[in-house]
């Protein structure tokens, strides 16, 4: 017989993978051996994590029945804290809440609230009331109250590890949002762009709440007019909420409501509907599953050992490429990686397969060949002074595109270890350096160039600093700053300044190049409000050299903490 310990654990792999359907039948074995040992405690645990999933695809009566079970189980016991009993009062208001019985809602919640706070309670259990409230005063319409409890929300978690949460919470200041009137401090689709990015980092993109994200974007696109977009985004997260939650749920018919209403739409407005086109990914998504296919048929003893990529060199990889990037190198491609001694043995007979393939270009490569060429080791750089020697660049061409398949695992492994970024010393040692970059660049020799009135002099200075400006925020982002071309357009995409990026940069090059020094004085002061925000930094100087001396004082190692930090 299986143990609660292995249900819950096969459920929170469902879970993971977005399926909340598969992981009721295991929460269900779990509850029927919570029950016949009387292990209440466990059992309480385990109702409410089950009525949510009930809640998730929703079966909300079912769910109510669950929570009151755990609330008579809570009733019967005096061991319990009062966060038990108001986490339990969350989940029975939230499922009221998407059943809409909005008063019962907001009585369990508002009852909820009343006991974290009496006890000074601000974990994360508390953050997912805030959550809760929010969405429910959305739902009734009361946005300012809803926007001020989301906005807290978000305070609380941005300096967590619950970044799938943090998602969910900018996911949700998109729709509160754009109904708050008067100017805000973000524009409602940049909440929007930063749950995107955390998602596909975090969890995918098969996971539900990254189509809850496409669905809003889609709200979005059709704000603009842009109902051929709307459409083929609502086309995207779809199959997602199927695969999910199934036909039956809430969430899929209102996906498929949004999607027939812009097909309607388009028809009433006479408006064709282009082709989608393809991105690289997509392409080689298709290609992958296809030769993965060949394989297990055709070649059945590699497939054990193949992984099955896009990654490396192109626009594609770093899903930026678009009908421009079409007239060279660009065709439906992914890359076959084998293990070392698996591709020696075999590397002629699959280039002789692949070779005029039907169904796209496969590209059949050594794993730790791969990691050689793009840094330097075969299994990539494993300590500090390894990770010093590879450029950045590389190392994001190393761990871009997507793994579309990897059965041995070998290729994946190297790619999270990279992705885990620098080694924390190294990290600062290089903000430290971009600092120094910044200062020297825009504070200090762009306004004495000027003086000089020598504006060549004064827009190269102009321009390292807008270099070095994005390379920095990439190191607060902990993501590999990729080659110079698309380094703007990267640094957009990230959670943490991308937006200051987006729009600051943008207006510090359209200045004139004698009217800058507003401007480098606001990028600056974002840096340091980020600096004062995650530890790096208590001085208030604004020159960001001392701003560098306080990040190496944070460095571990004192060998590394006494270098130079003006040399790279």
């Amino acid at each position: 017989m299986e143990s609660i310990q292995s249900l819950l654990k096969q459920a929170h792999t469902l879970w993971r993978q977005g399926n909340e359907q598969g992981m009721i039948d295991y929460l269900e074995k779990a509850i029927h051996l919570c029950r016949t040992q009387k292990n209440d405690k466990k059992l309480i645990e385990i109702l409410n994590e089950y009525s949510g999933s009930l809640r998730n695809v929703g079966r909300y009566d079912d769910a109510i029945t669950a929570i009151d079970e755990s609330l008579r189980l809570y009733e019967k016991s005096d061991t319990y804290t009062p966060q038990t009993y108001a986490t339990i009062l969350i989940n029975l208001g939230n499922t009221y809440r998407e059943k809409k019985s909005y008063y019962e809602a907001e009585t369990h919640l508002l009852k909820a609230k009343e006991i974290f706070q009496s006890v000074g309670d601000t974990s994360y259990a508390y953050i997912g009331l805030l959550n809760n409230l929010s969405l429910l005063y959305r739902d009734t319409n009361n946005y300012e109250t809803a926007h001020e409890l989301q906005l807290e929300a978000v305070r609380l978690l941005e300096p967590t590890e619950y970044q799938v949460p943090l998602a969910i919470s900018y996911n949700n200041l998109y729709e509160i949002s754009k109904h708050v009137k008067g100017k805000q401090e973000l524009s409602p689709q940049v909440y929007l762009d930063k749950a995107a990015y955390i998602l596909r980092r975090e969890v995918g993109t098969e996971h539900p709440m990254y189509a809850a994200v496409l669905n809003n974007r889609a709200d979005f696109e059709i704000e603009q007019h842009h109902y051929d977009v709307a459409l083929n985004l609502y086309r995207e997260a779809l199959p997602i909420v199927k695969h999910n939650y199934g036909v039956e749920s809430q969430a899929y018919q209102s996906v498929l409501h949004n999607l027939e209403y812009v097909k309607d739409l388009i028809k009433t407005l006479q408006q064709e509907v282009p082709c989608h086109r393809q991105t690289g990914l997509e392409l080689g998504r298709e290609l992958a599953h296809q030769v993965a296919q060949d394989i297990e048929l055709n070649l059945p003893d590699l497939a054990p050992y193949m992984c099955l990529a896009l990654v490396g060199t192109g626009s594609e990889c770093l899903g930026f490429d678009d009908a421009i990037s079409e007239d060279h190198d660009f065709t439906k491609r992914c890359q076959l990686f084998l293990p070392a001694d698996i591709y020696e043995t075999n590397k002629e007979r699959l280039q002789s397969y692949f070779k005029n393939y039907a169904y796209g270009t496969v590209q059949v490569e050594c794993i730790s060949e791969f990691y050689q060429r793009y840094t330097l080791y075969p299994e990539g750089p494993q300590c500090e002074k390894e990770f010093r020697r590879v450029p950045q660049d590389l190392l994001c061409t190393a761990t871009n595109g997507e793994v579309f398949l990897d059965n041995f695992g070998s290729f994946t492994h190297i790619r999270q270890r990279l992705l885990a970024y620098y080694p924390e010393d190294i990290r600062l040692r290089k903000i430290a350096y971009e600092l120094n970059q910044l200062a020297q660049s825009g504070q200090y020799n762009l306004p004495r160039m000027l003086q000089r009135g020598d504006t060549i002099a004064a827009s190269l200075a102009l321009h390292q600093f807008v270099h070095h400006y994005m390379l920095l925020v990439h190191l607060f982002n902990k993501s590999y700053a990729p080659f110079y071309k698309w380094l703007y357009r990267h640094s957009c995409t990230l959670p943490i300044l991308g937006n200051t990026v987006k729009h600051g940069i943008v207006e510090l090059l359209d200045a004139p190049i004698t009217d800058t020094k507003s401007h480098i004085d606001r990028l600056c002061s974002a840096i340091i409000q980020e600096l004062q925000r995650n530890g790096l930094s208590t001085s208030p100087i604004d020159f960001l050299t001392y701003q560098a001396k306080e990040v190496i004082q944070r460095i571990q190692d004192p060998l590394l903490r006494k270098e130079d930090s003006w040399v790279e």
